[in-house]
């Protein structure tokens, strides 16, 4: 076995493994005047050995015409792109293919004049960005597909692929499953068939957002599966551009969220809600009466306010048990729900308190809804334990008819100054405020 020659070709390996670019500089005649010993060696290779000559350190480049290597490794160019970048002055990128029998390689050249302040030419750069060899980009590529084809198929999301028209042109197994069909009845439908149909106007407006300054997007939106199961998705669609920056389509990727929301809702319930009852609690009753009040003043509505108490709700705990007593505060707030508006906004105040708002109501309608409420709450039988319970109510009435500035604090402490009134009177009655005196 020849050493020298086993030596030379694990080197030539190591060159092919290494190099990823270089810099040839070339006279006014185009010669070489200096170049990257990588870049020499590598070239040696192809030059050389295209002709089965050795290769060794004898074989320089420097002084040859730069021409003669290329026509030899390439063949010839009808029009040499470094004569070009010296005549027009501008830069001029070509590719050129290495091969011989042992590698394929593909190269890309930069030609780059410099002049002198009398436009003549001092030299021509050569940058050289070096590929890996053309088989192996091959076998990368294919590679990549797979892992793509394998990723898209999957992945927990729904996938697809539509053209700029709006054609569907991918669709993966997760949107197949959603939508209870199989690709290929999805592939060739437009995306405004395939998603539901209260979704496509807002669709519509989240795709005129997608341009290639802002190619991507995202949004979130339910819609109702093949099985009419409601589901929240995360929605992120992204312009898919060409080196050039021309649309080529878009992908759609869309992540379940309806566990998240669902979540989320539940927290949101458990923080404005009372357990007990089901109510708003006390703070998200304020909340909205605060944003309700504001509401009626800004369009010169009337506005009232009731808080109401269950009368002698410390006998019903006392006589059946704090079971009965929680029945008793259940079957109230139901009466209320159903015996009141749908725009109405009803709390647990506190204990057996409770409080109602009754946006766009003035004080004589605000005693008609308290005087049915209390009239209803009489006439209710609780069952409990074979035991059949009565309660009754006590309300306090307060509106802003003659003052449209006043707070809800304010009228908080009047409708509360009217229900005291209302239960050191008799209980089971309405009082308003400006609370009159007895005839």
């Amino acid at each position: 076995m020849n050493l020298n020659s086993q030596s030379n070709d694990v080197e030539e390996m190591k060159i092919l493994n290494v190099i990823q670019h270089g810099i040839i500089r070339l006279n006014q005649q185009f010669a070489i005047i200096a170049i990257d010993s990588e870049i020499e060696l590598l070239f040696n290779k192809f030059f050389y050995k295209r002709n089965d000559e050795p290769l060794n350190s004898i074989n320089k480049l420097t002084g040859m015409q730069w021409q003669n290597i290329v026509s030899d490794l390439q063949g010839s160019s009808p029009e040499n792109p470094w004569l070009v970048a010296c005549q027009t002055k501008v830069d001029q990128t070509v590719k050129l293919t290495l091969n011989n029998k042992d590698a394929l390689l593909s190269l890309s050249l930069r030609y780059s004049p410099v002049f002198d302040h009398n436009d003549s030419v001092l030299e021509v750069l050569v940058f050289i960005v070096i590929s890996d060899t053309i088989q192996q980009i091959e076998k990368d590529l294919q590679i990549e597909k797979a892992f793509y084809r394998a990723m898209v198929k999957d992945m927990p999301a729904l996938i697809y692929r539509y053209t700029t028209d709006g054609i569907v042109t991918l669709a993966n197994a997760e949107l197949c499953s959603y939508f209870g069909a199989d690709a290929d009845d999805i592939i060739g439908m437009s995306i405004y068939d395939v998603m539901d149909a209260e979704n496509v106007e807002g669709a519509k407006i989240h795709l005129a957002g997608i341009t290639p300054e802002n190619p991507i997007c995202s949004h979130e939106h339910s819609g109702k599966d093949y099985a009419g199961n409601v589901r929240w998705y995360q929605w992120t669609d992204r312009l898919i551009l060409s080196n050039d920056g021309q649309p080529l389509g878009y992908q759609g990727i869309g992540l379940d969220l309806t566990e998240r929301k669902i979540h989320e809702e539940e927290l949101l319930r458990l923080a404005t809600t009372d357990t007990l009852t089901g109510l708003l609690n006390r703070r998200q009753c304020f909340t909205l009466a605060e944003q309700e009040l504001a509401r009626c003043r800004q369009h010169n509505r009337p506005f009232s306010l009731l808080i109401t108490d269950i009368d002698f709700f410390k006998h019903v705990n006392d006589r059946f048990g704090h079971m009965a007593g929680d029945k008793a505060l259940q079957s109230f707030a139901t009466l209320c729900t159903k015996a009141l508006r749908d725009i109405d906004i009803i709390g647990r105040f506190g204990g057996e308190e409770f409080i109602i708002i009754l946006p766009e109501t003035d004080l004589q309608g605000a005693i008609i809804s308290a005087e049915r409420l209390r009239q209803n709450v009489e006439a209710m039988n609780i069952s409990f334990n074979e035991n059949n319970l009565k309660i009754t109510v006590s309300i306090g009435i307060a509106t802003n008819d003659e003052h449209p500035e006043m707070s809800l604090d304010s009228m908080l402490v009047k409708a509360d100054e009217a229900l005291y009134n209302a239960k050191t009177t008799g209980r089971n009655k309405v009082v308003t405020w400006p609370i009159k005196p007895p005839a």
